[in-house]
């Protein structure tokens, strides 16, 4: 019974990367991100990459968002982009 509740525990906590957390963390330009999720120029994944609250900010498209969790190996997920911290998680 311990073992279930330690998985369950491990499950449930969750490691908020934002996806600019992770093109600084690979040394990645606004450029090089765009071209490894098929975005059309650098400037649409900037601003996916800007914080919350920032009125330029974007939240990719399913269609990008896919490719973001492809290329990240699930590291960033689309929850990511909600900014929502433990407290608000419940």
């Amino acid at each position: 019974m311990i073992r279930v509740l330690d998985l369950l525990c491990q499950v449930a906590y969750y490691e908020c990367m934002t996806l600019n957390d992770f093109r600084l963390a690979k040394d990645w330009s606004f450029a090089e991100l765009a071209r490894r999720t098929g975005a059309a120029h650098a400037t649409v994944s900037r601003r996916w990459c800007l914080p919350p609250g920032d009125e330029d900010r974007k939240i990719p498209s399913a269609r990008f968002m896919q490719a973001i969790v492809r290329i990240t190996d699930g590291e960033v997920q689309p929850n990511d982009f909600y900014g929502l911290t433990d407290d608000d998680r419940g």
